[in-house]
């Protein structure tokens, strides 16, 4: 669609007055959030009208598979295809939604219809996180809307957060549990005391967790949202691959223990912050948190995001952050908006917040001063704490306390240390160091404490 056809199918009018005009739709992906995009619209279609003043139609919907789909559920005709490329070059058609999983399809998808003067919705992070600039500029100068609000925490609205209600705030740090997988997974372990494996299966059985989901339990699904909220919040793209990201496949039910005993809790945690001379800290891990922490309540499949702000202070947006109709609403808010511009002819929006960036600089993990948690495994034997604290020494770190809970395997004993705060980089060298112990039964497990808000 030309910009000048918004202008143009805007102006009819009825008795002097703007008239109703229906905003036609084409949907390209019908997997979990495709399907609940879809129930979402028509369930809620009639009040969208009211919200809009306009018709919402949804025109057609393509899918691989979708002659083999049983489609009775939608009550209306649709027109359907296998094919993307006829949604993208049909002329009635204003906005196109993008809910395809595979990145080079996706971008695929994006470029074409934004080439094609179409509008673009697309719930894809790792589209918007690798390729978001590039998109934007596309979307400016075809003179047409890109939203992109699906792409971190589902239903949670936080990207428009950021960038229309607190666009005036300066942001000095934002943190998220931006997976609700993973979430899950340690909230029912902290919960019931249950392993790993068993909140996992659990997890899987609820439809929280994919049958393969190590995209989500190694952190690498938060790693694009972190990404994202980067840019959005500091006008600085970052390169995904340059964001650390740690998982929680080595977290077990004895750190929950010792972790009480510390008034702390573990969650995974996305976080970007400023740093004093320019650059950003930005990372992936599980973290040791104060049980008081904002964050800390967060419980189940929800997402929450802490944004850091040095005017307004803290704002915290929890909410639903996965499966289809959460996400699906979070869809239709920017097909709303855009539609809002289409009846209106206004202006196109600013989906990362920014018109200029400035390149982001990574400041090096490894400087940061952290105090830590550290759990050792090992097979009992005299003098073990004495060789564990020379290494420690040797590498000038403080012990502040040592903790053991009873009642465990001799070949398997668990007891912890928590360090006084010294440079990451330190604690590293030491822990690769203990790890070639013979008296190691697993590798050490070192996560750091923070004194998030």
């Amino acid at each position: 669609m030309a910009p000048g056809k918004i202008a143009q199918t805007a102006s009819a009018t009825r008795n002097g007055k703007p008239g109703p005009r229906s905003v036609s739709i084409g949907l390209i992906g019908l997997g979990t959030v495709g399907a609940g995009t879809v129930k979402v619209l028509l369930e809620h279609q009639r009040e969208l009208e009211r919200r809009l003043g306009c018709k919402l139609k949804l025109k057609t919907i393509c899918s691989r598979s979708i002659v083999q789909r049983d489609l009775s559920w939608l009550g209306q005709p649709v027109e359907i295809t296998p094919d993307w490329k006829q949604v993208v070059r049909d002329p009635e058609i204003d906005i196109v939604i993008e809910l395809v999983g595979k990145l080079p399809t996706a971008r695929a998808i994006a470029q074409a219809t934004l080439a094609a003067g179409k509008h673009l919705v697309t719930a894809n992070k790792q589209l918007v996180a690798e390729h978001g600039m590039d998109l934007v500029e596309r979307s400016r100068a075809a003179g047409v809307n890109l939203g992109i609000e699906a792409c971190v925490a589902g239903g949670t609205p936080i990207l428009h957060a950021i960038r229309e209600g607190l666009a005036g705030e300066h942001f000095t740090a934002v943190y998220g549990i931006l997976n609700g997988t993973t979430n899950y997974i340690l909230t029912e372990m902290e919960r019931r005391g249950c392993d790993y494996r068993e909140a996992l299966s659990e997890a899987q059985q609820k439809g929280y967790a994919e049958p393969d989901p190590s995209f989500d339990v190694e952190g690498y699904d938060a790693r694009y949202k972190i990404a994202i909220l980067a840019m959005i919040c500091f006008g600085q793209p970052v390169a995904v691959e340059h964001v650390p990201v740690e998982g929680i496949t080595r977290i077990e039910n004895v750190d929950f223990a010792y972790a009480h005993r510390l008034d702390h809790t573990i969650r995974l945690i996305a976080g970007a912050r400023r740093c004093t001379e320019g650059s950003i800290e930005i990372f992936v891990r599980p973290l040791m948190i104060p049980r008081s922490a904002q964050l800390a309540a967060v419980m189940g499949a929800l997402n929450s995001v802490l944004l850091v702000g040095n005017k307004g202070g803290n704002t915290m947006v929890t909410g639903r952050g996965a499966g289809g109709e959460p996400t699906g609403v979070a869809v239709l808010s920017d097909v709303v908006q855009i539609a809002r511009a289409i009846v209106s002819g206004g202006s196109t929006t600013t989906p990362l917040g920014y018109t200029h960036w400035r390149p982001a600089r990574i400041a090096a993990p490894d400087e940061n001063e952290v105090a830590a948690y550290l759990r050792l495994v090992v097979r009992d034997q005299p003098g073990i704490l004495a060789r564990v604290c020379a290494i420690l020494a040797r590498h000038r770190i403080n012990i502040d306390s040592v903790l053991q809970e009873p009642a465990h395997s001799k070949e398997k004993l668990p007891f912890v240390m928590t360090l006084e705060p010294t440079r990451e980089k330190h604690l590293t060298r030491a822990v690769k160091e203990i790890a070639r112990l013979s008296f190691m039964a697993q590798p050490p497990l070192l996560m750091p404490f923070s004194q998030l808000p």
